[in-house]
């Protein structure tokens, strides 16, 4: 049947909206003859599927199973506040259960963060690149996003302290295994952006979902860590270290602004499902959760090095990156220049899916740059993925005539 235009009287900040490149990348990677370089999904191999069923079951049959069934309150389940303030990375007592909101993932965090501070035209700092799920959220609300330059530390202070007397009304971090870059602020450098928000009325939005997945040294404490909590958001996520299904995550922050967000979330959607807090907060008490976890720290690094290994041996002259320290993902730039995205089209035509990176930059910039994850895909395929990007490399190059 023809398309007819009902005449839809949309708001304003929808002219903002666009389909993400990475989305509609993840859907052709669902193709069995497609490696996928793309999303940054965790190894599905890796999840704690017993484990989750054995809870699951002793869950269902106990006293808890109506509880874990029925409504619940907006700011989380008692067990799990509790959880997440146990595992936060800050000395204890930094927060109460009143400091803490469990959130649908991490992203739930930045969308109500975005509604509560920003109006059209309001500037927001983000690093370069950024990540596209922030950019999102801001640019929906109306944010004009300022993009600050970076070094393989992290935000560079004197660009940021420049940025901070402006007023903005966010700073936007993710400063511990940075998506899309795999930067990890030093220590040094986390301190200077703490100097440079001191006496600042701009709010830091800290998203923190890969801390445990470091593959050298664990990171610094965070950014907010010795910040006034009335000046910062803290995100976090077990969508990378437990299961994406569940999702679940959390924010904390000062009562009062936290109090808020509660207030934005009933809004939303009244609560996150209870059924997946109630088997988060029992996965949390096992002892096994902490050896999961550092499972995946072992499972991922030896991918990481195959990944940098391939990359170093068949691209070494045709492509520059530094080794992440942890998370997913290693960024990388095209020697000489050109379009990521026209390169991305000779790799799908060789079975292999990537991020173009001009999708984490202001409009028009980044275009040379490449997100690669290593965590969705065993050694073979990352060295057989290489191969073929070397292969739509070649083909590339020959059509440029270069």
């Amino acid at each position: 049947m023809p398309t007819v235009d009902p005449g839809y009287r949309f708001a304003a900040r929808v002219a903002s909206l666009k389909s993400s490149a990475i989305r509609e990348i993840l859907q052709v990677v669902n193709r069995p003859d497609v490696i996928s370089f793309a999303g940054g999904l965790p190894a599905p191999e890796l999840f704690p599927t017993e484990l989750l069923g054995a809870l699951a079951r002793d869950l269902l049959q106990s006293r808890e199973a109506p509880q874990a069934l029925q409504y619940g309150e907006t700011e989380g389940i008692p067990a799990l506040r509790s959880r997440i303030l146990q595992r936060a990375p800050f000395p204890p007592g930094t927060f109460g259960e009143d400091g803490v909101l469990v959130t649908q993932g991490s992203q739930q965090g930045l969308d109500l963060a975005a509604k509560l501070f920003v109006d059209p035209g309001d500037e927001v700092l983000v690093e370069t690149p950024a990540y596209v799920g922030a950019l999102q959220a801001l640019t929906f609300l109306g944010a004009r996003p300022t993009f600050l330059p970076c070094d393989g530390e992290g935000v560079l202070p004197d660009a940021l302290a420049a940025a901070l007397r402006r007023r903005p009304k966010l700073l936007y971090l993710t400063p511990t295994f940075q998506n899309p870059s795999g930067v990890c602020y030093s220590a040094r450098r986390r301190a200077e952006v703490r100097e440079a928000l001191a006496g600042s009325d701009t709010l830091l939005l800290e998203d923190d979902p890969y801390r445990e997945l470091w593959y050298d040294t664990a990171p610094p404490p965070p950014v907010a860590e010795g910040l006034d909590p009335a000046r910062f958001l803290y995100m976090g996520s077990f969508s990378k270290t437990a299961v994406p299904g569940l999702r679940v995550g959390f924010m904390l922050g000062a009562p009062a602004l936290v109090r808020k967000c509660v207030m934005a979330k009933q809004a939303a959607d009244l609560h996150t499902n209870s059924l997946g807090q109630h088997l988060l907060a029992r996965l949390l008490a096992e002892p096994a959760f902490d050896d999961h976890v550092a499972g995946l720290r072992r499972a991922y690094r030896p991918r990481r090095d195959a990944l940098d290994a391939a990359l170093t041996a068949r691209l070494g002259g045709q492509l520059s990156w530094a080794r992440p320290g942890g998370g997913m993902f290693l960024w990388a730039r095209l020697a000489g220049g050109g379009d990521a995205a026209e390169l991305l089209r000779m790799a799908l035509g060789e079975g292999l899916a990537f991020v173009p990176g001009g999708e984490f930059h202001a409009e028009g910039e980044g275009r040379d740059t490449l997100r690669l994850n290593f965590s969705h895909s065993n050694e073979a395929k990352l060295q057989e993925g290489v191969e073929r990007l070397g292969r739509a490399m070649e083909k590339w190059r020959g059509a440029r005539g270069r």
